[in-house]
């Protein structure tokens, strides 16, 4: 993750070409997490890490293959709390997870949350300051009280990575991996262009920082044998904002590597999901092992004096991580890079796309396409976000049923988008409701029971997915 600026010398644009990431940068010796412990968790399960891969698959340490279906749970918005916790405990809402059979929890957070914690020399923001910092006295204070009623053992003071064990803890007693994963760099809603954090080093994204944060998260994770995963990036884009950041394979190899390194230093057990270009869609010059310095990408700005360069291979073989590298993939309807028009189009540039890693066959419309190249290694593959309207049309809406169909028939793990069927703050709207979330608006219940019993419960059944002991 770490060709910072191509404006460097060629010398250093060598080097980079060589060693995968730019020599010189600082070592981020990130604080040591400093919460506090949680009490023993006598029932807890035991969830027999570490985990690795092994081909096209995910395994755990006794060598088993693992396969997920589960929900993104969204925490990176400007409070940078769980949403949802006024309105139910983290106990309930991870029993509503459990009870679709979802053993899989995605949970997005903002780098600056970690940020807050260098700034104040270590010490964690509390309860009660982030909210009151992102919705005001009134609300805040409000919010706060509604959190603490709702969650026993909770104060206004409990920290924010307090809240993250005991969610974690009570996910663990319940058989649920959780995943952290850094969805954007400012805490607010993601994703576009113009955010200020698309891209490294963009307004909002300090590189530096970024690899801080995942070492201090990384570092964090050791106390909870169910977070196995760590994620590098969300949904990598090209930025509008800052237009020299070179939005190509090169600096993406260059900084993700960096990124990679950064959490397996601070804990080498954790699985790495690694996204592509273009919202997440892209991963095919690293399948593929195509030159990055010339691989084609989505509106990407080509490298200067590339032609006068050595050609420039990603070979995830020559890391220590190899075998911790899971590849993540995301699809919505609105995909800029992906046609979503007939199912047979999407398994072919699915493939063409990524899942080429997994080692099947190509789709037969790769026949219409006529883009579809072999991968040069068997990886594991994740479908990470992907949703839609949870109302009448998930029964006939092409890219979901797609979804359900290829996920089942090649063992592919996933995550839908998302439990927050209500946001506490989202653009900057205070109780903004989400259609698209499972929960309905004040996290009561499901926003639509009829899918919850005969979309998803019968997915995630056909899934057999993972129960740990």
């Amino acid at each position: 993750m770490l060709i910072l600026h191509i404006f460097l010398t060629s010398a250093l644009a060598s080097a980079a070409a060589t060693a995968g990431y730019l020599p010189g940068i600082p070592n981020d010796a990130p604080f040591q997490y400093n919460a506090r412990r949680q009490a023993s968790n006598g029932t807890s399960r035991s969830f027999n890490g570490p985990y690795s891969t092994r081909g096209r698959d995910i395994v755990d340490g006794r060598g088993e293959k693992v396969t997920w279906a589960g929900v993104n749970w969204p925490m990176s918005g400007e409070t940078m709390i769980p949403e949802g916790l006024e309105w139910a405990s983290a106990e309930d809402i991870l029993d509503y997870i459990a009870s679709v059979g979802f053993n899989y929890v995605r949970m997005g957070y903002a780098i600056e949350m970690i940020d807050q914690v260098y700034d104040r020399d270590g010490a964690d923001v509390t309860l009660e300051v982030a909210l009151i910092n992102a919705l005001g006295y009134v609300n805040g204070t409000k919010v706060t009280n509604e959190i603490v009623k709702k969650n026993a053992g909770w104060t206004s003071q409990t920290t924010r990575f307090e809240i993250w064990s005991d969610l974690t803890r009570i996910a663990a007693s319940k058989g649920i991996f959780v995943q952290p994963d850094v969805h954007t760099g400012k805490a607010q809603w993601c994703c576009s262009h113009t955010d200020g954090t698309a891209w490294f080093d963009d307004l909002h994204f300090n590189a530096s920082h970024w690899r801080r944060g995942l070492a201090y998260v990384a570092n964090w994770a050791k106390d909870h044998p169910n977070v196995v995963s760590m994620s590098l990036r969300n949904e990598l884009r090209e930025s509008y904002n800052v237009t020299n950041l070179y939005y190509n394979w090169d600096t993406l190899v260059g900084n993700m590597t960096a990124g990679a390194d950064a959490i397996h230093t601070a804990n080498p057990d954790l699985l790495i999901l690694w996204s592509g270009m273009q919202y997440g869609q892209d991963l095919s010059a690293l399948t593929t092992g195509r030159n990055i310095l010339t691989a084609p990408c989505y509106k990407c700005t080509a490298i200067r004096d590339a032609q006068r360069r050595e050609p420039q291979y990603f070979n995830l073989d020559d890391h220590a991580w190899a075998d911790k590298i899971v590849w993540e993939i995301h699809l919505y309807s609105m995909s800029e890079d992906i046609d979503t028009g007939t199912c047979d189009i999407v398994k072919a540039n699915f493939y063409r796309n990524g899942f080429n890693a997994l080692g099947i066959d190509a789709p037969p419309a790769c026949n219409i396409t006529n883009d579809c190249s072999k991968a040069v290694r068997e990886t594991p593959i994740i479908i990470s976000e992907f949703g839609s309207a949870q109302d009448v049309t998930l029964f006939n809406d092409t890219l979901q049923n797609c979804l359900r169909e290829y996920t089942v028939e090649n063992g592919v793990s996933w995550m839908m988008w998302a439990i927050a069927g209500s946001y506490r703050i989202r653009s900057g709207v205070q109780g903004f409701p989400d259609t698209w979330g499972m929960t309905n608006y004040n996290w009561t219940g499901w926003n639509y029971e009829k899918g919850i019993e005969e979309f998803w419960k019968p997915w995630v059944q056909a899934m057999n997915t993972t129960k740990v002991m």
